[in-house]
């Protein structure tokens, strides 16, 4: 289980250790990766080389216009169940983007 400290408002930080990690090259078509394991409840997603969207749920379908975007050079926190997937998908005006998805555990 993912275990966060909590600052005055309740609001989660610090990590007790990364555990799984996974690294793709985003295509112009939604690509899923692994299911997060058994008991991961928050991820860390990093972007490079350009922006891509992501989705995340028991069998996602990333999506350039409905889908969030994560910026070129970013990364982002993100709240999941175990036992989710996330896909991803960039722009056809992207060149090239990779992903690092890292489980919180």
């Amino acid at each position: 289980m993912s275990i966060f400290q909590l600052d005055p408002n309740n609001v989660a930080f610090g990590v007790a250790s990364l555990g799984t990690s996974q690294v793709a090259s985003v295509t112009n078509s939604s690509v899923q990766m692994t299911a997060f394991g058994a008991s991961t409840t928050m991820i860390r997603i990093a972007c490079s080389l350009g922006h891509c969207h992501y989705q995340i749920g028991s069998n996602p379908t990333a999506s350039v216009t409905t889908s969030a975007m994560i910026p070129n050079n970013s990364f982002e926190i993100i709240r999941v169940t175990p036992g989710q997937k996330i896909a991803f998908i960039k722009d056809a005006t992207v060149t090239a983007s990779t992903v690092s998805v890292t489980e919180l555990v």
